[in-house]
């Protein structure tokens, strides 16, 4: 109850909420008598002023009210009932104090044009005041300066008032692009992650088998070295990961630093292609690949994503392509745009050929990663084989 009604008043006196209400209040003091005196003695037996100064009264306050919501109403008016009760002295405190309210409110009209017609007939109403008030001119003398000051005042409180309303919404436009911006880093610090985790544990868990279950040697010791590389790889890449995310830097090595390799987020795209190549022939695929020079033109955040979507997608021949099949990596320009084709061999359903955990998280950070460049992604299957196209305009 108590926070409804803070949040009334609030609403009520912001901004030339005050200015009405005190206006209101102000005016209404000054007509009281009048008022009192009109409804005690009816309008026979009470005097022209009072009735003029109760009549006035009443609409300045209707015409305060109005301001609430039609400001432009409210000061037509004000300048209307100006010409139509003031035409002398008599009502000295009516006049001082309608000029100071209503300039005031004027003042808070964001409209210029309206500012301007309302001074311009509050001049107009001084002039011909001047010329019948007769001994009762010299009250311009003091209305003017009033008039000036409360408009002036006024005015410059509310410019404030609307520079830092401005400033408050800059700041949270601002708040709210940076959660936006942290929101999207998360999600590439995440999709990152996930391309180099589950690309090279997905290798690594392959080869394990292999070696385990290698009736040579020999293989199994390759499988060894391809575990031992791909682990000392994804430790390092992590590694460099998490330095760039704590801010104070204490991960950093600075005997190591400045000789270590780069990320694997700085390998160039046609790189991506030999590297992801000797992987999938490393795990016993039949491969055949194709490049083109003109893919290093590409900027280096561009080729990034198509690294990334390769990583990707060796990842899932590995874990879902048919043992020992074929497949193709293939990155080429045609016309204006890069393009990443990858395929592969289907495996039967029915073969239930490993026991690695199946997602969808990774074709959806492939395709966030083309649109994020104005690309396109597709992926599907077609007679027996898995075709994967990503592509990014130049």
């Amino acid at each position: 109850m108590k926070l409804r009604l803070k949040d009334t008043l609030t609403k009520q006196f912001a901004g030339r909420g005050v200015i009405i209400w005190g206006g209101i209040v102000a005016i209404l003091a000054i007509s009281s008598t009048e008022i009192f005196t009109v409804l005690k003695d009816g309008f026979n037996e009470t005097s022209e002023q009072s009735i003029r100064g109760a009549s006035a009264g009443l609409v300045l306050c209707g015409a305060l009210l109005l301001g609430k919501r039609w400001i432009g109403t409210s000061l037509g008016i004000s300048i209307a009932a100006m010409f139509f009760f003031f035409w002398n002295g008599k009502l000295a405190l009516w006049i001082i104090f309608s000029v100071i309210v209503f300039s005031a409110l004027a003042a808070t009209a964001s409209s210029r044009h309206v500012r301007a017609w309302f001074l311009t007939f509050l001049a107009g109403w001084m002039v011909q005041f001047g010329l019948r008030a007769d001994q009762d001119a010299i009250l311009i003398v003091v209305l003017a300066p009033l008039a000036t000051l409360s408009f002036a005042l006024t005015r410059s409180i509310f410019n404030l008032r609307e520079r830092n309303v401005k400033a408050a919404k800059d700041i949270e436009e601002a708040d709210y692009r940076a959660r936006q911006a942290i929101e999207a880093e998360r999600k590439n610090i995440a999709r990152d992650l996930h391309d180099i985790v589950a690309h090279d544990i997905t290798v690594v868990a392959m080869q394990s088998k292999a070696a385990k279950f290698a009736n040579d040697g020999q293989m199994a010791l390759a499988a060894i070295d391809v575990i031992a590389k791909l682990s000392t790889e994804t430790l390092h890449d992590l590694r460099l990961m998490l330095n760039v995310l704590r801010t104070d830097g204490t991960m950093a090595d600075p005997a190591v630093s400045a000789t270590d390799k780069p990320a694997a987020t700085t390998v160039y795209a046609v790189q991506g292609v030999e590297l992801f190549s000797q992987r999938l022939r490393e795990a016993n695929f039949v491969v055949s690949s194709h490049t083109e020079e003109k893919i290093s033109d590409l900027p280096r955040s561009a080729q990034t994503a198509l690294y990334r979507v390769m990583q990707e997608a060796t990842t899932n021949v590995i874990k879902h392509a048919l043992p020992g099949g074929e497949c193709s990596i293939s990155l080429t320009a045609h016309g204006k745009e890069a393009r990443l084709k990858i395929t592969n061999q289907i495996a039967d359903s029915t073969i239930g050929k490993h026991s690695l955990p199946l997602g969808g998280s990774g074709l959806i950070g492939m395709e966030d990663r083309m649109k994020a460049f104005g690309g396109k992604f597709k992926a599907s299957e077609h007679n027996g084989r898995w075709i994967l196209t990503a592509s990014i305009p130049f």
